[in-house]
């Protein structure tokens, strides 16, 4: 009867322990999710610090077969990870214009943009057969960009005063023909408005950017940098904590396990390590090829190194996330191809009047040898995944953590399949299922 008895608690403690560790892992996943969540901002610099740790631990292999000890290994990978990162956040940084160079940039792309436009339509003889066939449908886009172009009145003074300014003292802070296009976008502006049927108020323009007023120029812009900077800080620790690391990581989560469950968590760690290995290499080369191709065919066809370079890495950054390297280069090399006034192209039959069919031809050229040689020789077969899958995933990624989910959708779902494929198969070599 006693052991009868005590049978009967071992069972009823044991499911009270099952019903415990069900809520507690419950609440953990639930405290987990609210956290990453509330932290999404660090997801990205966590992520890349902890990527490029992992790409970089091969190199400690290589550098102590050279005769280098770990702790010293670590410390000039690590001086070499802060040197790169600091040196792009500088770069970046140098992109980003002040207010007066904003204001500038605005009024010259806006100008361009129409002018191009009304070119390309023959607006100026009734419109070509181009815009009968397509310019009904052109144009809503067209009258979106320019309003959000559209210099708002406050701006209009602050212009002004960088104007005046520049000729009170006799520094040319505001160039005299980005001047003009300021004017000659105000006078189109008040052409619609006279004769057009839908007029606009001013408060319907551009939105200003709180903070930017005339008193203070530029200091939000401060703030913005300051708070970019001080979330990537977080990037040279995770990299550097990890070095440190030494699979200790590993090792405890393989020791914690049950005894039953040791050899498949191990297999699906190991399996989990080659995948994501051969993805993050071949991601990584395939990434410098892009964004080498992009900067090298830019300056060839007469844009400038800074401004080919910029292009470049974007476009190699952004080819991280499927079909969206090919499209930001396209993107952002149109625009320059718009604004572009002088270009001293190494190819003699450049020149500015068919340099937007000349990027369009780069972006071509780029995307084909992604296709026919980047990505089968130098990525192979380390995303095996439906196509499907890949667009599904990153759209949706995009949805729930907007550029961080773009960015690491694909490498999650193929870790998910690699952990879901090997404990299936585990299970069926114990015959557990």
């Amino acid at each position: 009867m006693s052991n009868y008895l005590t049978s009967e608690e071992n069972l009823i403690r044991l499911r009270r322990a099952r019903i415990i560790y069900t809520v507690a892992a419950a609440m953990a996943v639930s405290a987990a999710l609210y956290l990453l969540w509330a932290l999404r901002e660090l997801i990205v610099p966590t992520v890349i610090g902890m990527l490029m740790a992992y790409i970089c631990l091969p190199l400690i292999g290589y550098l102590k077969n050279r005769g280098l000890s770990r702790s010293w290994a670590v410390l000039l990978l690590f001086g070499i990870f802060c040197l790169i990162l600091f040196s792009a956040i500088k770069f970046t940084g140098d992109l980003i214009p002040d207010r007066k160079t904003e204001l500038e940039l605005q009024a010259r792309v806006r100008y361009k943009l129409n002018d191009k436009f009304e070119g390309i339509m023959g607006l100026g003889h009734g419109g070509n057969w181009f815009y009968h066939l397509f310019g009904r449908e052109l144009e809503p886009l067209r009258a979106g960009i320019d309003e959000a172009l559209r210099i708002s009145e406050d701006s209009h003074r602050l212009f002004t005063a960088f104007h005046e300014n520049s000729r009170e003292t006799g520094a040319e802070q505001v160039e005299e023909r980005y001047w003009r296009y300021h004017l000659a976008n105000r006078q189109r502006d008040l052409a619609r408005e006279r004769t057009g049927p839908d007029h606009r108020e001013d408060n319907f323009a551009t939105a200003e950017v709180p903070g930017r007023t005339g008193a203070a120029p530029g200091s939000s812009l401060l703030l913005t940098l300051f708070n970019a900077v001080s979330l990537w800080l977080i990037t040279p620790l995770v990299f550097l904590i990890l070095l440190v690391d030494d699979g200790k990581l590993k090792r405890e989560l393989v020791h914690n396990m049950p005894n039953r469950y040791f050899e498949m968590t191990l297999t699906t760690v190991d399996n989990i390590n080659r995948a994501l290995g051969r993805y993050l290499r071949g991601t990584f080369i395939e990434c410098f090829l892009v964004g080498t191709s992009f900067t090298i065919c830019l300056f060839l066809i007469g844009l400038e190194m800074q401004w080919a370079a910029a292009i470049g890495i974007i476009a190699g950054l952004a080819n991280a996330i499927p079909f969206l390297g090919p499209a930001i280069g396209l993107l952002v090399g149109v625009l320059y191809a718009v604004m572009a006034e002088e270009v001293t192209p190494l190819l003699p039959f450049i020149d500015g009047d068919n340099l937007l069919p000349a990027v369009l031809v780069v972006v071509a050229i780029v995307q084909l040898a992604d296709n026919a040689i980047f990505q089968p020789y130098v990525l192979g077969g380390a995303v095996d995944l439906h196509p499907l899958i890949v667009v599904f995933g990153v759209m949706g990624g995009a949805v729930i953590f907007g550029f961080a989910g773009m960015l690491f959708a694909v490498p999650a779902i193929m870790i998910g399949k690699v952990v879901i494929t090997t404990i299936f198969r585990q299970f069926r070599a114990y015959h557990i299922i």
